[in-house]
């Protein structure tokens, strides 16, 4: 391995999976080795562009993150549609590869036993928004009494209240039934619209971890769903099938530094 550059690990994979792409980040070639009853996903990479003195010079850069991160989930994604994937925490460098295996090696239960915890399962994400919001006060009529007005005003508040606590519940009726769908499910907090890329608030953004035959039922759900959400002004959005990243149970040692 050329001094220049360091080992990236993207994710483990069932000991008996090869792995082999030129898809990896800024291009570089994806392999795998074997540690024990597991393999991990790396590439090879420039250390002076993604050792760990370039993590901590842009640990503040959106701009280069979002660009890493997106082709590491790039790589998971293509495992994915192969096999069971563990994603690993970022930044994932190491020296080489006999600094990784002695690292991983020592951690090998941990690594097999959270791999089969999600063995022929993938993740699903799903998010609801408001896309309608609750009935608006309309104007003053010409000519309203004093009296009038203030009855008008209090009975749109009460429409506006109900239509809000409709929509709460159906979005926990949502949840609860996607869940039924799914082994496991975790809610997170809403995304900022920053990050959701919407304008319009969130009010659930959950994941679910289905086993991976189970697709198209889970999505017939959802599309059931969907239509019953949108008559109450509420969108559904599902996406995936994804790593597991919201139920990928692991705590190994951190990467020392190269």
């Amino acid at each position: 391995m050329d001094a220049g550059t360091v080992v990236h690990t993207y994710c483990a994979v069932p000991g008996a999976t090869e792995v082999g792409t030129a898809g990896g980040i800024d291009g570089s070639s994806v392999s795998t080795v074997a540690v024990g009853r597991v393999a991990l996903v790396i590439g090879e990479l420039s250390a002076e562009r993604y050792g760990a003195d370039a993590w901590r010079k842009h640990a503040t850069d959106s701009e280069w993150l979002a660009e890493v991160v997106g082709q590491h989930h790039a790589v998971l994604q293509a495992a994915l549609a192969e096999t069971d994937v563990l994603p690993l925490r970022l930044p994932g460098i190491y020296q080489d590869v006999a600094a990784l295996r002695r690292i991983y090696a020592a951690q090998e239960d941990a690594l097999a036993q959270a791999l089969s915890s999600i063995r022929g399962q993938v993740e699903m994400g799903a998010k609801v928004y408001l896309s309608k919001a609750t009935p608006a006060a309309a104007s003053a009529a010409s000519g309203e009494s004093g009296r009038g007005y203030l009855t008008r005003r209090i009975s749109e508040a009460a429409e506006r209240e109900e239509s809000r606590q409709r929509q709460q519940a159906m979005v926990v009726e949502a949840h609860d039934t996607l869940s039924q769908q799914a082994k496991r499910a975790v809610v997170n907090e809403p995304q900022d619209p920053a990050l959701s890329g919407r304008r319009e608030p969130m009010l659930l953004n959950a994941a679910y971890l289905i086993p991976r035959n189970s697709q198209n039922e889970f999505a017939a759900c959802s599309e059931t769903l969907h239509h019953a959400l949108a008559s109450e002004g509420l969108l559904l959005e599902v996406t995936g099938p994804w790593p597991a990243y919201n139920f990928a149970e692991l705590s190994l040692s951190k990467a020392p530094a190269p």
